[in-house]
């Protein structure tokens, strides 16, 4: 039974040697947990030092402490600023969710009650106030969050600090 389950343990570790370890860029902002993370085939939205305007491009490979897109090579200190919305984040999944699932529950809810006052009961075009203060909550909320979330970071200011992770 022993020699089963070594035999078993040795197989499964020549297998898996080929793995290699995920490289990725992480900016975060010091003192905090929330960190955004590029990798390899990632969408990224920067603006170098000196320029005006942001440029798109594809992530194909990291070296030291330069990122090689698609169209472009940089290095980490030439970026000044990282729009950060096609960024991978430890942002809770509810947040996320709830910017896009908000806005449509409220619209939802007013074309259906909507629709069921008007059709089904036969009565004149016309919006329940309830039903429209919560429908309103609702599209409020959703839009509030996704306002308010963070979309780029600067990097020239000392809070922010964009780093390689090799491994």
């Amino acid at each position: 039974m022993k020699v089963r389950k070594i035999i078993y343990f040795l197989l499964l570790l020549f297998s898996f040697s080929a793995l290699e370890a995920q490289e990725y860029l992480l900016v975060r902002k010091k003192g905090s947990t929330r960190r955004y993370e590029y990798r390899v085939g990632d969408t990224f939205v920067y603006r170098q030092q000196g320029m005006d305007q942001f440029f798109k491009d594809v992530i194909t490979d990291f070296v030291d402490s330069t990122i090689v897109l698609e169209n472009n090579i940089v290095l980490i200190s030439q970026l000044e600023e990282i729009d950060i919305q096609n960024a991978f984040t430890n942002r809770p999944q509810i947040l996320r969710q709830g910017e896009a699932l908000l806005p449509t529950i409220g619209y939802g809810l007013l074309a259906l009650d909507l629709f069921n006052h008007t059709i089904i009961d036969g009565n004149d075009f016309s919006f329940d106030k309830g039903t429209t203060i919560t429908s309103g909550a609702f599209v409020a909320a959703g839009y509030g969050l996704k306002i308010f979330r963070r979309k780029r970071v600067d990097l020239t200011k000392e809070k922010f600090e964009a780093y390689l992770v090799l491994r």
